[in-house]
């Protein structure tokens, strides 16, 4: 088992200030191979001896075999993809065939995830979201963008399909609208806005099934849905994973499709039907 699933196993036995180290360990693993213990505690607002005890309770016997775990793992895991790197990396691809590198790289993380990703779990979420009565799309920054495109495609293909406004006063009124035959389809990646976390805690208290798209086994979204599709990469970087993002949402649009074809498909019969004939006569 590589450290990265075994820091995620132990996560919720964690106390609250190993899992400030255990955030701060996910989010920077190479921050890990070049500094101490005492440095990791003072980033992740934690004591050195928060880390060491983090260590312990991992199984591991002590900081230094914490160091060597990581290493291996960003060895075998080697993406060269954070944030802060993310011109870096590019910048080394920009010799010759700079098309095929970079789409090449796009296109291994997408299968990468694609393997993770369980038949049965997506086999009954999209039944689920072909069966519910009211689609709701959940999602803030950067993961706005992705709720948008899906709320676009999904509203094309069935009616029903409302991305949340977060203004008070359609907040409420959507709220009163919940009930246990909606699903909530909830995207939050890195930085995990707090907006999306208690709309979707609301959402749960009135029944509606909840679907979370997200980056890691300890996203704190875990605790307010059914089923989750964790979309990993080595480092949490929104911008890499936007790619693999609207991969997986195409995806997810497909299993919803694959449950009714025949109806999906007359869906977008009648849209483009009313679509051309609309424009026919607003520029007659």
């Amino acid at each position: 088992m590589s450290i990265k699933k075994r820091i995620e196993q132990h996560f919720n036995a964690l106390s609250k200030s190993q899992q400030k180290v255990a955030n701060f360990v996910l989010n920077n693993p190479t921050f890990i191979s070049m500094h101490s213990a005492a440095e990791v505690g003072k980033k992740a607002g934690a004591s050195e001896t928060t880390v060491i005890r983090f260590c312990y309770s991992l199984g591991l016997d002590g900081y230094v075999q914490l160091q060597k775990e990581w290493t291996k793992y960003l060895l075998e895991h080697k993406t060269n993809s954070t944030l802060g790197n993310y011109v870096t990396s590019k910048e080394a691809l920009v010799n010759e065939q700079l098309c095929e590198k970079v789409m090449g790289q796009i296109s291994k993380q997408i299968a990468n995830v694609a393997n993770e990703i369980d038949p049965q779990q997506f086999h009954e979420a999209t039944k689920k979201i072909h069966e519910a009565n009211t689609i709701y799309l959940i999602g803030a920054g950067a993961s706005a963008f992705a709720a948008q495109w899906l709320q676009f495609t999904l509203n094309m293909l069935r009616p029903n399909v409302k991305l949340v406004q977060t203004d008070t006063s359609t907040l409420i009124r959507t709220l009163q609208e919940v009930d246990e035959t909606a699903i909530a389809i909830v995207i939050s990646l890195h930085r995990y806005y707090k907006e999306p976390l208690q709309i979707a805690e609301q959402f749960q208290k009135r029944g509606a099934y909840i679907v979370a798209i997200t980056d890691t086994n300890v996203a704190p979204i875990h605790q307010y849905v059914h089923d989750a599709f964790v979309l990993q990469q080595v480092e949490l970087s929104t911008i890499d994973l936007m790619p693999v993002l609207m991969a997986f949402l195409n995806t997810l649009v497909a299993g919803m499709m694959s449950h009714d074809i025949p109806y999906y498909n007359q869906q977008r019969v009648n849209y483009d039907d009313f679509q051309n004939s609309f424009l026919a006569n607003r520029w007659s």
